[in-house]
């Protein structure tokens, strides 16, 4: 079964579908295409939606689910995360991420919409390009069929694009993987020939009340990196980081909420600030939407990261402070090089200082302003 969570009601609600796509018979019988992250990208941004499912705008009605763990046996892959609320599920099993399966599934999840319901969808995988302007994320059976080897996939672009036809509020979709040029799928008349899930009419386009906030974490024609260790790919710990309180607006009368614009446009500082992550680089798929509200944020915090110009200087520092002035004081206490802390995002303004044995180096206070979504601080000598 794919659905994990299960609460509808009248009002309107949100909607996800969240696939990680990990494992590839017929990309390489050794293994070697399979990836751990993307199924632990999947979890975690499960996990995300269920510990704040009353906290959305559009408080969470369902979730759909896809896994293809490589660490289990195709066809007993599991959720893993404990026990999940308004779960309809008997056992932990979720069915894998191959095509038949994501239309079901998909149809499930369009048939839920109702026009005022946020749609939301996530899928880690692996991912090419078909043109010089369509993302599409790959499925477990890809290339399993010799006379349509590139079906097995999502027109994630087009995805982006039909979903506002659903007459919802909130169009969320999010493609951690890379955007790779394929030649074998260049030559194919009309791309990877991908069914869609929607496919809507002129009419239906110009009737769309909204457009998809709709982001990948990679760039046309380059790729997107996660860990080996099994954690999730930096880009989708970049989100997170963003949908927990950095990306952030504060609106009447929500207070501090997570908008499109500061999710299209400040995942990298976060990643910089946050994770320690100077790389990250992330593009918008479709027209973007940049004041729709996701969820609410009571008490936000932005991350920092304060460098010295010489790297290796921060290490020898006899002292690192960050002080607002009026009895905040921050101060570094571990030995890394790069030193991270949150503040709230008050726009309070904290000089930061750095102290070296015999005052030397000499480095220069710098000031920062507490604002979302991250503040990036160099000390200069």
């Amino acid at each position: 079964m794919t659905t994990i969570y299960l609460r509808l009601a009248n009002a309107p609600q949100t909607h996800a579908f969240i696939i990680g796509c990990g494992r590839f018979p017929s990309l390489s019988a050794n293994g070697s295409a399979d990836r751990l992250a993307t199924t632990a990208g999947a979890r975690a941004i499960v996990r995300f939606l269920l510990d704040r499912a009353d906290r959305l705008i559009a408080p969470l009605g369902s979730i759909e689910v896809l896994l293809s763990d490589p660490a289990l046996v195709a066809g007993q892959d599991t959720l893993s995360l404990g026990i999940v609320d308004h779960d309809p599920r008997v056992d932990d099993v979720v069915q894998p991420a191959n095509e038949a399966n994501y239309h079901t599934a998909g149809d499930r999840w369009i048939g839920r919409c109702r026009p005022g319901d946020h749609m939301f969808f996530y899928i880690a995988s692996h991912g090419v390009t078909d043109s010089d302007t369509t993302a599409v994320a790959v499925l477990e059976d890809i290339r399993s069929i010799n006379h349509r080897p590139w079906a097995q996939s999502i027109n994630i672009t087009q995805l982006a694009s039909a979903l506002p036809t659903l007459q919802a509020d909130g169009c969320w979709v999010f493609l951690d993987a890379c955007q790779e040029v394929i030649p074998a799928i260049f030559q194919q008349i009309n791309g990877a020939q991908s069914p869609a899930l929607i496919t809507p009419d002129i009419t239906a386009l110009t009737r769309r009340r909204t457009s998809s906030v709709s982001l990948a974490g990679s760039r046309l024609g380059t790729s997107a990196w996660a860990p080996t260790d099994g954690a999730p790919p930096f880009f989708t710990q970049a989100l997170i980081e963003g949908l927990s309180g950095a990306s952030v607006e504060f609106s009447n009368p929500d207070g501090w909420v997570v908008t499109g614009q500061q999710i299209l446009f400040t995942l990298g500082r976060i990643a910089n600030a946050a994770l320690n992550n100077t790389d990250l680089q992330t593009e918008s798929l479709t027209q973007f939407n940049r004041d729709v509200k996701l969820l609410r944020v009571p008490h936000p915090q932005i991350p920092v990261v304060v460098r010295t110009a010489v790297e290796s200087h921060m290490i020898a520092a006899v002292s690192v402070t960050a002080n607002d002035g009026n009895g905040r004081i921050f101060t570094k206490n571990d030995a890394e090089m790069a030193w991270r802390f949150r503040v709230d995002p008050d726009l309070t303004r904290y000089t930061t200082s750095a102290q070296f044995p015999g005052g030397n180096p000499s480095y220069q206070d710098q000031v920062f302003t507490a604002a979302p979504p991250a503040q990036i601080v160099e000390l200069v000598e």
